[in-house]
């Protein structure tokens, strides 16, 4: 109990919430990347069938990986990274058993999943001091059986709930797409600046179609503004990292200074109110994504001619995100109140 004190609500959900998000990330990005351009050999092809269900695979570890490594965060043992593994499998929905047949059928609920992977993680605080060397026995008992079969129980209640925010949200986006993707595309831009998990987010709530797409460009939107503001106080390297989603490494300077947060904003509604007149769409899987697995993914839904297809995710997903970002720094950069270009200097010595 004491190992589980030292630990503040919000330390113990980031480091949890840091794993599930890296196990979503790892799990869906061959999916999401290599897919979309060997489904047509794989019609045709016996070795690219392959290949293309060992690339979909990935997308059925999600509860293991997320348990594994969210308790990896809490420096469990493999015995006790096991036994929450075990508890994840069996409440997240993603294994369904029928009729003498166990099938599996995705990710499961996330939130759920996210619920179970905490409960077994607080249990075996509780107990890892009590039980010695029978830990190999009681805990995955503890995890797999009681904390597991809770889960299962769980599962109806915390899904029914979950998908119903996201149908509530994508059904709203289309019948107002203006509003609704301006603020998705605004709200992920800023929350992916976040310790939290856009990819997880929005898988968890299930937003796809024009809803997924908005939140993809709107993470894009803040790896552009991040680029622009970055390359002079850092230089070509660090603003290439930031295009290409390495917004995280920027988590110190946008606690330290939340106004950066402002322009961020600004050009993921910018980006967001245009998307609602392109109507680009995502899957729930890949919505929390921005550029390149946000454009790729975009592209399966569209229909027509092909280079018509690329030349608008061309400019929604970067032409016109870069161009937002290059008016709001100039405009910004002459408010010195909300805007200090020292706010985003990066200290790669961290």
């Amino acid at each position: 109990m004491k190992e589980l004190r030292q630990y503040k609500m919000g330390e113990f959900w980031n480091k949890l919430l840091s794993g599930v998000a890296m196990a979503i990330v790892v799990a869906v990005t061959p999916g999401a990347i290599i897919a979309p351009f060997i489904s047509g050999l794989a019609q045709n092809s016996s070795f690219w069938a392959t290949i293309n269900t060992a690339t979909n695979m990935g997308t059925y570890i999600v509860p293991v990986a997320a348990a594994a490594l969210a308790a990896d965060q809490f420096g469990f043992t493999m015995i006790e990274k096991a036994s929450v593994a075990l508890a994840a499998i069996a409440g997240s929905g993603a294994v369904v058993y029928s009729k003498g047949t166990w099938t599996l059928v995705g990710m499961g609920d996330l939130i759920n999943t996210i619920l179970i992977i905490a409960l077994a993680i607080v249990a075996i605080f509780l107990v890892r001091n009590y039980v010695g060397s029978f830990s190999i026995i009681l805990e995955p008992i503890l995890c797999g059986s009681i904390i597991g079969g809770f889960g299962m129980w769980s599962y109806t209640y915390v899904h029914m709930i979950s998908m119903g925010v996201g149908s509530i949200l994508n059904s709203f986006t289309n019948l107002q797409p203006i509003l609704l993707c301006t603020l998705i595309a605004m709200s992920f831009a800023i929350i992916i600046a976040t310790p939290l998990s856009t990819v997880g987010l929005a898988y968890a709530i299930g937003i796809n179609g024009i809803a997924g797409g908005a939140a993809s460009v709107g993470a894009t939107a803040c790896f552009m503004m991040v680029a622009v503001a970055t390359y002079k106080m850092n230089g070509k390297g660090v603003s290439f990292a930031m295009f290409w989603g390495g917004v995280k490494m920027m988590l110190a300077n946008f606690v330290k200074h939340p106004r950066m947060l402002l322009p961020i904003a600004v050009v993921g509604a910018l980006t967001g109110f245009t998307d609602s007149f392109l109507n680009i769409k995502a899957g729930s899987a890949y919505a929390g994504f921005g550029q390149p697995v946000g454009p790729i993914n975009s592209f399966t839904y569209m229909q027509g001619s092909v280079i018509y297809n690329v030349i608008v995710l061309a400019l929604i997903y970067f032409i016109l995100p870069i161009i937002y970002s290059l008016v709001v720094y100039f405009i910004f950069k002459k408010l010195p109140k909300v805007y200090n270009e020292n706010d985003w200097k990066v200290d790669l010595s961290k």
